[in-house]
């Protein structure tokens, strides 16, 4: 599945779903871990129709790292854990785990 939008430059870019391996990769290629956010922009985005690597994405206009960053990092801030209540193990009696065996 993938996204088009049209970055505040008049640039459109093609965000595409991402998956582990992409993350894998950009954690790969970041150098610190404040450089990942950017990195994971290389992976997933094509703009104008061209694929870019990690260093293209740090002379985009900032509006449209800006946006982008907003819009790869917002897919992110939907999932949100829910706990799951399960029922305590129930336990057998000595007799009960013998009658069992029997």
């Amino acid at each position: 599945m993938t996204k088009t939008l049209t970055l505040p430059s008049g640039k459109t870019a093609v965000l595409r779903k991402g998956k582990g391996f992409d993350l894998f990769q950009a954690q790969k290629k970041a150098k610190t871990s404040e450089e990942i956010p950017y990195a994971l922009i290389a992976e997933l985005v094509e703009i104008d129709g061209q694929k870019l690597v990690y260093e293209d994405i740090l002379e985009l206009d900032l509006e449209d790292v800006i946006a982008l960053q907003a819009e790869v990092s917002g897919k992110f801030l939907d999932a949100k854990a829910v706990e799951v209540k399960t029922e305590p193990e129930e336990k057998l009696t000595q007799k009960e785990i013998d009658q069992l065996v029997a």
